[in-house]
């Protein structure tokens, strides 16, 4: 129970292969002594094998889910529908996915919010968000907002940081200053090092925008530390984005449509990157994150990859992915 129960938490917090062998041993466990009741627990490990790109082996689970659900309450689970959507998000299958969250919303209405609380609302902004969809990921995302006195606060900071970051690609950057606020206060005080990365991310193209490069230059260097902090996915989504869509605006490629001033801060990056250690200014020796702080950048690095080896693909450094636009 206490090896299954913390399979989610650890998916949130970014530490996918662990999360994955916890669920194995848990499943394991259950079959020695009996436990036929499995539905949650392969829902997880289905979410944590998407999330390292393990796309076929994330969907065997997550059916198996959904059947082992079927059997016991004669209805589709509205969570393995759930996980999913996020998983065809992550493989770039977009229409699948909101049809499944889709499902999943229409499965939730007939229920108690707080026994399963709505989350594919975010979900389906986040997807929204990635589709260019402005008007649609907002009214998901404020939706989503409306049920936050269930306490779900990691979705309540997810949806906060996706208007952020549509608030952005819209222009608005005045309206989103009072959104960027509450979602780093909440960030802050859980540790969402992903949402930490987004909105730093955001306030660094903005810096930029505005002309302030070296305040830029700070809040990318924030942003890149806050996503090895979460995991090497992130990072690298960061850096240089995803073929299957991302929401974030990633860092080398918003460098390359800014010309020399793009090639500047690139090559600051890099140089930094082989020198400077995981210090963010704020110690927390509470911290979530498995990558030790004060270790230099490039060991932290290291670390975060052989902790998230994924589907097995070859990995770039973020010292390549700069050098091979530079």
């Amino acid at each position: 129970m206490l090896l299954s129960g913390f399979g989610a938490g650890r998916i949130l917090a970014g530490r996918y292969k662990e999360a994955e062998q916890h669920c194995k041993e848990s499943l394991s466990i259950n079959k020695k002594i009996g436990l036929v009741s499995n539905s949650a627990l392969l829902a997880d490990l289905g979410l944590s094998l998407g999330l390292q790109d393990k796309y076929h082996e994330s969907y065997k689970f997550i059916l198996e889910s959904r059947e082992n659900f079927r059997e016991l309450y004669k209805d589709d689970d509205p969570v393995a529908l759930n996980f999913f959507g996020m998983a065809l998000i992550r493989e770039g299958k977009l229409i699948e996915a909101e049809k499944s969250l889709l499902t999943s919303l229409s499965i939730n209405k007939k229920k108690p919010p707080r026994r399963n609380p709505p989350e594919n609302l975010q979900w389906l902004g986040l997807l929204y968000e990635i589709r260019g969809e402005w008007q649609q990921s907002e009214d998901n995302n404020y939706k989503s907002l409306e049920y936050r006195w269930i306490g779900r606060h990691y979705y309540e900071c997810a949806a906060l940081t996706s208007l952020v970051r549509v608030r952005y690609a819209q222009g608005a950057y005045a309206a989103s200053q009072s959104l960027l606020a509450e979602a780093e206060q909440l960030a802050q005080q859980y540790e969402y090092n992903d949402h930490l990365a987004s909105l730093r991310l955001t306030q660094g193209h903005l810096a930029w925008e505005n002309g302030n490069e070296s305040d830029a230059l700070s809040y990318y260097q924030q942003a890149m530390i806050y996503a090895l902090c979460y995991n090497r996915f992130l990072l690298d989504e960061l850096m240089s984005g995803r073929p299957q869509g991302t929401p974030l605006r990633p860092i080398i490629p918003y460098c390359l449509e800014r010309g020399d001033e793009g090639k500047k801060i690139s090559t600051s990056l890099r140089d930094w990157w082989k020198t400077g250690v995981n210090d963010i200014g704020t110690s927390r020796p509470d911290t979530i994150s498995p990558i030790p702080e004060n270790i230099l950048l490039l060991e932290a690095e290291k670390l975060a990859r052989e902790r998230e080896p994924g589907d097995g693909s070859s990995q770039k450094s973020v010292i390549e992915q700069i050098e091979a636009v530079l």
